[in-house]
């Protein structure tokens, strides 16, 4: 069975997060959690935040040195390399639509890592306790962050700025590898490689733990969500498949099982599911109910992990905030009024 989360019915209706408005002005506070427009870039209560001037879907790709921004609105798939420094061994990725901050994890400097999509603002968040940070998953509703460790077998959560850092699951745990979070229904999933591989989901703050599956897996190293429909995509690079079932652990079905020698990357945006291969060399996608498939970047040795994400299209800083009202602070003041706050983890101010 799976994780029950917050009854669909009571929740404000989702898509795609700040898809209208990304990088729009948001002030949570740290002890409430709440939501509301910063009144000045002045107030310090916020890193700058950037402004935007509508939405391009990219790819950010996490590869042994760098990360790259690659252009889904264009023929060719333009990738830019994003300027951050010291990179060794980049694994995970992930993207926060409402500062517009990526974050990645390395496994050679052994820490977790955020800058903005140009590079600036570059900072290391976490970087004791870490071995194996295989995956990563921003709550973009109440500002934590959750990642995997391989090497300590945990899972965790800190705030977005690296502050209140607290360990959720550490019993049972072989080889964690992908995370991903239901914001809307306060659910994190993950995948296990290890002896006897499985996907699981819990509470966001680890309670409730269940194996949605643990038939039939070899190396569930993908794992995406579909939160419009209320299913659940994973990659094996073990059985060579990607598969899908409901979140509520009904209807399993394979969408594709054939040259898919080894995905590790994963993610989904709109109908696509995009994955790495790394014996192929390659970004490929597929269309989620077409199960038609296509070569994004052929021949691209070193590629780890994949977010595919809504992005603004102009990157700078904002002299004014943008208008109190927008999407991004509709939509979070009303999750955050819906998330029992029991299920948030509880951390320090």
């Amino acid at each position: 069975s799976g994780c029950v989360g917050r009854s669909r019915r009571t929740l404000p209706d989702i898509t795609r997060p700040c898809e209208e408005a990304p990088g729009t002005w948001l002030r949570p506070s740290p002890a409430t959690a709440t939501a509301g427009p910063v009144s000045s870039p002045a107030s310090g209560l916020y890193p700058t935040a950037r402004v935007s001037t509508g939405a391009e879907e990219v790819l950010l790709l996490a590869r042994r040195t760098d990360l790259r921004r690659i252009s889904l609105d264009t023929p060719d798939f333009t990738d830019i390399v994003l300027q951050v420094d010291d990179i060794r061994h980049a694994i995970a990725i992930d993207y926060d639509p409402l500062e517009g901050f990526v974050y990645w994890t390395d496994d050679e400097v052994r820490a977790i890592r955020r800058a903005y999509l140009d590079g600036s603002g570059a900072q290391t968040l976490v970087d004791t306790e870490i071995n194996d940070p295989d995956g990563i998953a921003v709550d973009w509703v109440a500002r934590n962050l959750y990642w995997t460790d391989t090497g300590t077998d945990r899972i965790e959560v800190t705030r977005l700025n690296g502050t209140s850092r607290k360990i959720l699951v550490s019993e049972d745990l072989d080889e964690p590898r992908a995370i991903v979070l239901h914001p809307v229904m306060g659910l994190m999933y993950w995948t296990d490689w290890g002896e006897n591989p499985k996907i699981e989901c819990a509470n966001l703050d680890g309670q409730e733990r269940h194996v949605l599956v643990n038939t039939s897996l070899g190396w569930p190293n993908g794992l995406a969500l579909d939160l419009q429909e209320g299913k659940l995509y994973w990659g094996d690079a073990k059985t060579d498949k990607i598969e899908v079932i409901n979140i509520d652990g009904t209807k399993r079905r394979t969408l594709l099982e054939d040259k898919l020698p080894h995905i590790f990357g994963f993610t989904l945006l709109g109908d696509f599911i995009y994955w790495t291969d790394w014996q192929r060399r390659s970004i490929e996608r597929v269309h989620k109910v077409k199960a038609s498939r296509d070569v994004i970047i052929d021949q691209l040795p070193d590629l780890m992990g994949l977010k595919a994400v809504n992005v603004a299209k102009a990157v700078g800083e904002s002299a004014q905030p943008p208008a109190a009202g927008r999407p991004c602070h509709r939509l979070v003041a009303a999750l955050l009024v819906h998330r029992q706050p029991s299920w948030r983890p509880k951390l320090g101010v």
